[in-house]
């Protein structure tokens, strides 16, 4: 699997017991139906690695506690402690109910005039106006995160579409 065919749902952050349980972080929140998960792809070493799980479950409002076939120790589950979890975008909900602002980071910035922009960096929510801070090889710029800018946000193909003037790229 690719990872263009998936999406980052977190990291394992956490053993649980010493029988292989992991506690996997959810990153964006994303409302998911758990019983229909069947495996996470793992990332080693840049490269997506299926593991099969045996149960799945809400720990908290952000934590799933699962259970992985073939991990069966404190030794094993650590081998695998820190690293990323993705699912297949099948997982992946509609947009109205999940926040797209962890979410679009590393995806390409697309203007219906100028083409390809550069590649979302990270948002920016500290300030009175969202802004999607858009990285360019070395030159990066803002993009106020506002219906008026953002024309689209396609998770699948990870791609954020905007129609935005030059004169607001070149003011940054």
């Amino acid at each position: 699997m690719e990872k263009q065919d998936c999406f980052l749902l977190g990291t394992i952050f956490k053993l649980h017991g010493y029988k292989g349980d992991v506690n996997i972080y959810n990153d964006n929140d994303i409302l998911l139906v758990y019983t229909d998960i069947e495996f996470f792809y793992i990332e080693d070493n840049n490269e997506l690695i299926p593991y099969f799980a045996e149960s799945v479950r809400p720990k908290k409002k952000q934590v799933l506690l699962v259970k992985l076939e073939d991990v069966d120790s404190e030794e094993q589950a650590l081998k695998i402690l820190k690293r990323k979890v993705y699912l297949p975008n099948k997982f992946l909900p509609e947009i109205k109910n999940i926040n797209p602002d962890k979410l679009i980071v590393g995806f390409d910035v697309i203007d219906n005039t100028l083409g390809r922009i550069g590649i979302v960096n990270f948002v920016n929510d500290k300030t009175s106006q969202k802004l999607i801070v858009v990285r360019d090889g070395k030159k990066e710029f803002f993009i106020p995160f506002h219906d008026n800018f953002v024309i689209n946000i396609n998770l699948k193909k990870k791609i954020l579409e905007v129609n935005i003037p030059q004169e607001l790229i070149d003011i940054n």
